[in-house]
């Protein structure tokens, strides 16, 4: 019988996994949403602080998208053109290296002369417009909701009060605490990602890599993804510098070597100093957090998952019943912080205890007597 809630929490844990995958289209706006209200919580709060009305604040928070919307698009068509112009200049080299492939693979060219590659486009392109249309309309799910999100914040803490009691102030620590953790380590990983940009971006300019500031870029966005967002940001341009600069390996070794050192010293030395421990989950923990949330929602489960069980951790902490996974989701270093228990007495108590004791001794006394 003891086993018993466990396996209902295990079948109700794969149940919710499943409803989230099947339902990711509507949860994946909805988290999104409320990721990109606590990092741009300082917005929100300097409206609050001036008493702005919640149409004024979404008008502020939506001025801050466009703006940096805008600049996305600028960059990503820029991108493009300077794509256009290196494929035009390298693709016979790309030519040469794929028959060079086929024939290492024993394939024989006749074999490619009856493949229809404009039917192939097309089908790309295809697949390519839906997957277009699908993150269009995600995109545009994600803003209702945080429109909604930033309506709702004025009566938030009036409907906890209402819905919970005397229990309402805890729920609104937790809901503080999960936020306050969350922003500050979003704004912390944004950080740290951006210079981490910055300077692939300087090697490659320097180095002479094409495309280096759209390398810059991707490494800024995988960044966000733990340990395996570092090392595939480091393929595309190490493989960029071996179609630029082959058949020699001294540039490409030297961009491997560089961006490896890059990712290293920052991941290892500086990641730890700015963000310390504040989040206290084992990497291990990350580590099966991403594959879960990767395997439920794709990519942006992978950029998710840190957040994710993060805000798990912290729920455990403020749940006395639950105490036991929020230790076991912790790292080695939260765990070494907790207090020792100590079993004592107070000093009260003790005094108390030694008063009725005399008191009982001097009334056995005096009926002696």
């Amino acid at each position: 019988m003891r086993t018993l809630p466990g396996m209902i929490g295990i079948l109700l844990a794969i149940v919710l996994c499943f409803v989230l995958h099947v339902a990711g289209n509507v949860f994946i706006p909805l988290v999104i949403a409320w990721f990109i209200l606590q990092v741009l919580r300082p917005a929100v709060q300097l409206g609050k602080k001036l008493k702005f009305p919640p149409l004024l604040n979404i008008i502020l928070v939506f001025g801050i998208l466009i703006c940096a919307g805008i600049l996305g698009f600028k960059f990503i068509a820029s991108q493009v053109v300077e794509f256009g112009d290196v494929y035009i200049s390298y693709s016979e080299k790309l030519f040469d290296w794929f028959k060079d492939v086929m024939q290492a693979l024993s394939i024989p060219p006749e074999k490619l002369n009856g493949v229809n590659w404009l039917g192939l486009l097309r089908d790309n392109a295809k697949n390519i417009s839906e997957l277009v249309i699908a993150l269009s309309s995600k995109f545009v799910m994600t803003l209702i909701f945080l429109m909604f999100m930033i309506l709702e914040a004025p009566y938030l803490d009036q409907k906890i009060e209402k819905a919970f009691g005397h229990n309402a102030n805890r729920v609104k620590n937790i809901l503080d605490t999960i936020s306050r953790q969350v922003s500050r380590y979003l704004g912390a990983l944004t950080l740290i990602s951006f210079v981490t940009g910055v300077f692939a971006w300087i090697i490659l300019t320097i180095l002479d890599v094409k495309l280096a500031s759209g390398w810059g870029v991707l490494t800024f966005l995988l960044n966000f993804i733990p340990t395996v967002g570092s090392i595939i940001a480091t393929i595309p341009p190490v493989v960029m510098a071996i179609i630029q600069y082959s058949p020699g390996l001294f540039r490409p070794f030297l961009v491997l070597a560089l961006l490896t050192m890059t990712q290293l010293t920052i991941g290892n030395i500086i990641t730890p100093k700015v963000m310390g421990d504040r989040l206290g989950v084992s990497p291990v923990v990350i580590l099966l957090s991403l594959l879960l949330w990767g395997m439920i929602w794709g990519i942006p489960g992978a950029l998710l998952s840190v957040p994710i069980i993060s805000i798990i951790k912290i729920v455990c902490e403020n749940i006395p019943s639950l105490n036991s996974i929020a230790v076991l989701i912790g790292s080695g270093e939260s765990v070494m912080k907790l207090p020792a228990v100590k079993f004592s007495v107070k000093t009260p108590d003790v005094i108390e205890v030694v008063k009725k004791i005399t008191s009982k001794n001097k009334n056995s006394d005096e009926n002696k007597k």
